[in-house]
């Protein structure tokens, strides 16, 4: 693998819940991208494969502005199954509009889930597509919500099949694995990150890898590269989080709009190339944990996932992978506006840290080499440069448009997620609450 043994940090942001042909298939529309190389939508209108029916009705996707929405759209175990609409065995991909009117009872001419967001909206999510590299073939691992598929990238495994209230059941977290290795790790983090959800976390979250998101830009101007950590994940301001101060959402989670996450995709990336020593050397990787109820027209291979052992699912095996999400690799390994057609999930990232420090892409876990087995790739394997380039894009410095609400004080639970939020954050105040109100100031406003 050209390239890999030249990388020493590895940078994962992952975002929230939103489609590949939500957030890049306007790539490939002739309207706008028109790369053929990037499997996105062709025009709708000259297609019947993207048509999703609803009550006699015929719908197609249709490019929308980044607007912030009425509602969230449904994405749990049995509404992404009616999504899929699976067939003899084959998802169709037609039921998100039945999926979608079924939970809200919203029957509207153009349905959420059908939109695309063109690209005047997205200016950093283009300028890092049209720069670096573009996975057209990353799934979420598993087709339910977002904890199962968090707990698949930082753990390897899940126990859960649908999202709960409290803790979420674990094993390991990859900071677990990290260590036993030797390996340099950080947490950048706006309010309360959601590592803090995964049972076992609770010294991970109070210790000084996690840090503040104000402090990544200074860190990687001046930390000395022997310090400079081997693995940092960014964690965005969770808009499920039950308080908000300091910070505006900016995780893309609907119904919120994206404006804010391009804002933080920018600062990123400003942050990561301000030492063009460090720049040279680092790989970062943005995705998403599922896609959150939106449209894709590619279909979920039928790679199956059992329950892993002491796992309780309410609804058995999975039968197929997730839904495929949007994933960039924004790094000076990879050419500019390339694209990898590589099967990958988020134990791919679990794979390409075995390989890079650990005993090869085998030495995570035997349920990671498990997928491995069934196809499921390294994200190693999208280097593609033997050194890395000199040229250091400059990011759009343009103000960013949206039209997402800035959120303040606390508010109460309403979803599975906030009350998981909820939960272990009074766990994570009860376990130290000197250490934890110090390092997390927002613990003194949890809502009663």
């Amino acid at each position: 693998m050209p390239g890999i043994q030249g990388i020493e940090t590895i940078v994962v942001l992952m975002l929230e819940n939103r489609s590949f042909d939500n957030v890049l298939g306007h790539l490939r529309h002739p309207s706008y991208g028109n790369r053929s190389e990037v499997d996105g939508l062709v025009d709708p209108n000259d297609t019947t494969a993207y048509d999703n029916f609803y009550n006699r009705r015929r719908y197609k996707p249709f490019g929308t502005a980044d607007e912030e929405l009425r509602t969230d759209l449904p994405h749990e175990r049995d509404t992404i199954a009616e999504q899929l609409d699976v067939k003899n065995g084959r998802p169709t991909m037609r039921g998100f509009v039945r999926s979608y009117v079924n939970a809200t009872g919203n029957v509207v001419q153009k349905p959420p889930p059908m939109g695309f967001i063109t690209p005047k909206w997205l200016p950093v999510t283009g300028f890092l597509a049209e720069h670096y590299l573009v996975c057209n073939r990353w799934f979420s691992p598993l087709p339910t919500g977002t904890q199962p598929n968090r707990a698949m990238a930082f753990t390897g495994c899940s126990l859960i099949d649908d999202n709960v209230k409290g803790f979420i059941p674990c094993r390991d977290l990859v900071f677990d694995w990290l260590e036993r290795k030797n390996v340099r790790w950080r947490v950048y983090h706006h309010g309360f990150p959601f590592f803090m959800l995964f049972s076992g976390s609770l010294d991970h979250v109070l210790s000084d890898r996690f840090r503040s998101i104000r402090y990544l830009a200074p860190d990687m101007q001046s930390e000395p590269l022997d310090q400079t950590p081997q693995v940092i994940f960014i964690e965005p301001e969770y808009a499920d989080s039950p308080v908000h101060f300091g910070f505006t959402p900016n995780d893309n989670h609907p119904p919120l709009a994206m404006g804010p996450g391009e804002v933080l995709l920018r600062e990123v990336y400003e942050a990561l190339t301000r030492n063009p020593e460090k720049w040279k050397r680092t790989m970062l990787i943005v995705t998403y944990d599922e896609h959150g109820g939106y449209f894709d027209h590619v279909k979920p291979p039928a790679i199956r996932t059992d329950p892993p052992q002491g796992a309780q699912y309410k609804g058995g095996a999975f039968e197929h992978l997730g839904v495929r999400v949007p994933t960039l690799i924004v790094s000076p390994w990879v050419a500019p506006r390339s694209v990898h057609d590589g099967l990958f999930d988020h134990t791919s990232i679990l794979q390409l840290l075995a390989e890079q420090f650990g005993g090869g892409a085998d030495d995570y876990s035997s349920e990671v080499t498990a997928r491995r087995a069934k196809g499921i790739r390294s994200a190693s394997e999208v280097i593609d440069l033997s050194a890395p380039r000199t040229d250091v894009p400059q990011a759009p410095l343009g103000v960013i448009r949206t039209t997402s609400y800035v959120a303040s004080g606390a508010h109460g639970p309403v979803n599975d997620d906030q009350s998981a939020f909820v939960a272990a954050a009074r766990s994570v105040r009860a376990h130290d609450q000197r250490r934890a109100l110090d390092k997390y100031p927002e613990l003194a406003h949890l809502p009663d």
